[in-house]
């Protein structure tokens, strides 16, 4: 039985909670196993900036961001749910993702297929979906889609039809999705990294089998994706030059 993480990021357990919680009634009807956590329950640190998680491979903080990353890398599904704080993300999900660096550069969330969540009672939804993408395609999963609620309508359950896409990318492994440019570009930058500057990534990614790759393998490419990937790559390479 395949399970899905959901992350409630909000400190209370009212609209972004609820929403969820209709999200995790359609996914268990469909059959899957889920999981709701908190991340107020969890103590996370600020990010020292220190470079250590991707020079070295680990970070040296001592938390429970370490757990809550192995509760996502665990998981076949994740969905994260936000309020709208001055037109972002809560400062905890940022927190968090600030944590997650490491996965920029060797990810070990790829090809995860992800619903991004966000409800306010005024503006800044698109700013802050936006904003969570852009991690996420850093982070290299499946985008299955997006979930909002505003002043209108935030009482109003999730409905199916608003999680089918991420639900197909669930039964299908990732192995159905197709990639924009801008992931393809993403992509092809971590690629140039791993070859030219930083030789853990080089490890990671030859381990993987993703250096001689366009895109990470089993995902929909097609032609015209797989030229302008390679094309990048080339270039970047010529201008990111190795470290000797």
């Amino acid at each position: 039985m395949k399970k899905i993480l959901l992350i409630n990021t909000s400190n209370r357990k009212k609209t972004t909670y609820n929403l969820l919680l209709s999200i995790e009634k359609i996914l268990k009807n469909k059959g899957f196993k889920t999981e709701i956590i908190n991340l107020h329950d969890y103590k996370i640190q600020f990010c020292k900036g220190c470079e250590v998680c991707v020079l070295k491979g680990n970070c040296f903080i001592k938390d429970d961001s370490s757990l809550i990353m192995k509760k996502i890398v665990e998981s076949d599904g994740l969905v994260i749910g936000t309020p709208v704080y001055l037109n972002n993300m809560s400062g905890i999900l940022k927190a968090f993702i600030d944590r997650t660096c490491s996965w920029f550069h060797r990810s070990e969330v790829y090809q995860k297929p992800t619903l991004l969540l966000a409800n306010t009672q005024g503006s800044g939804i698109k700013s802050t979906l936006n904003s969570i993408e852009e991690v996420m395609i850093q982070w290299g999963v499946c985008l299955g889609g997006t979930v909002s609620r505003n002043g209108r309508n935030f009482n109003r359950p999730i409905e199916e039809k608003e999680v089918t896409k991420f639900i197909d990318l669930i039964n299908s492994n990732g192995k159905s999705y197709s990639p924009s440019f801008k992931e393809v570009y993403t992509y092809n930058i971590q690629r140039t990294l791993a070859t030219n500057v930083f030789p853990v990534d080089k490890d990671y990614w030859e381990n993987k089998g993703w250096i001689d790759n366009t895109y990470f393998p089993g995902s929909k490419l097609s032609f015209v994706k797989k030229i302008y990937g390679n094309s990048i790559y080339k270039i970047l390479c010529k201008v990111i030059k190795p470290i000797k």
